[in-house]
């Protein structure tokens, strides 16, 4: 049965009191290449149509599409002179650790159909001296902006240089009061969890989910029994995205999945990313099934809004315009 049908709000961050405030650590950020093309075709030369570059990694695009809504951000990555200075648009949002290597680039392929084909760089390794930097900035930014979220996004390197330590972000944390959520490859979260380092929120796709329990997950219900486990190890909140099968927010009181329809594909890159900043914005970490309802539902529209655009940011004045059908998950659904 559905909770909220067609559920409604002028716009994705006026359902509560006040815009969130979020740090995010990128620690292997990208510039990612955007090619289009009319078709995509394997073994033949690819004329692109328009090339653009950004800064990129799922923390920039987190936090880029929370500023856009208005949301107190701070971005914390690890960036040489020459990248910072040419892809780096927006200032005052960055807090740019200065290091020697260059910035990986990621190859975004984009057809005319919204097939995207991505071709991603290994990230760089990371001195222990970067991390100690890159923790005093996250701090130094926490202790500014009393954030309700610290988000460490995307992928973290971990060869050829020291490891990341999550007890150090998860003791920043502690001290300024706010929150970890994990927005990383499955397998870092299940580093986690083996080191009793346990976030409060995390974002994984199906498969960083499978990687995060090992194992296979291809219905609803498989996705809610797999969220059900990272909750046994202590994890307070999972949210989970199903790509066109909408998205499940499960907790140790509620489950719930929202879904919309059909969205009209330009571009998947980043959706997952827009869809954690919709919950963000809406959410800081407190309330009950209706505010949960709330910040699920901003979830699907803004990754709805991702796959819509092109472009890096979404216009989140656009994503109250779509109808969201709210309910408990339907645990025989196939995940496509």
């Amino acid at each position: 049965m559905s909770l909220v049908a067609t559920h409604t709000e002028a716009r994705p961050n006026e359902t509560h009191g006040r815009r969130s405030r979020v740090v995010t650590l990128t620690p292997a950020p990208s510039i990612d290449r955007v090619y289009r093309v009319d078709e995509l075709k394997a073994d033949r030369v690819n004329r692109a149509s328009s090339v653009e570059a950004h800064i990129a990694g799922n923390g920039v695009n987190l936090a880029r599409d929370l500023r856009a809504a208005g949301n107190t951000v701070v971005a914390v990555a690890p960036l040489n002179f020459e990248d910072a200075l040419e892809y780096v648009e927006d200032a005052a949002m960055f807090r740019v650790v200065p290091v020697h290597q260059a910035t990986r680039v990621n190859t975004i392929v984009i057809a005319g159909d919204g097939q995207t084909t991505n071709v991603n760089q290994a990230a760089n390794p990371l001195t222990s001296r970067d991390w100690r930097s890159l923790y005093a900035a996250v701090r130094d930014a926490s202790d500014q902006a009393s954030p309700d979220w610290i988000v460490l996004g995307g992928t973290v390197p971990d060869t050829g240089g020291a490891p990341l330590d999550p007890n150090a972000l998860l003791e920043i944390a502690r001290d300024t009061n706010a929150r970890i959520c994990l927005d990383s490859p499955g397998l870092v979260l299940a580093k986690w969890m083996q080191q009793g380092a346990i976030p409060s929120l995390v974002a994984p796709n199906v498969h960083e989910l499978e990687e995060a329990v090992g194992s296979s997950v291809a219905t609803v219900g498989e996705a809610c029994e797999a969220g059900q486990r990272l909750l046994d190890r202590g994890v307070e909140t999972v949210l989970v995205s199903l790509g066109a099968a909408g998205a499940l927010l499960i907790t140790g009181n509620e489950q719930l999945w929202a879904s919309t329809r059909p969205a009209r594909v330009v571009n998947t890159t980043g959706a997952g990313d827009a869809a954690l900043a919709g919950l963000l914005s809406t959410w800081q970490g407190e309330g009950g099934a209706s505010r949960l309802g709330l910040a699920l539902t901003s979830a699907v529209r803004w990754g709805r809004a991702a796959c819509e655009t092109s472009a890096p940011t979404i216009d989140p004045n656009t994503v109250s315009e779509v109808d969201v059908d709210l309910r408990t998950p339907d645990r025989d659904l196939a995940i496509a």
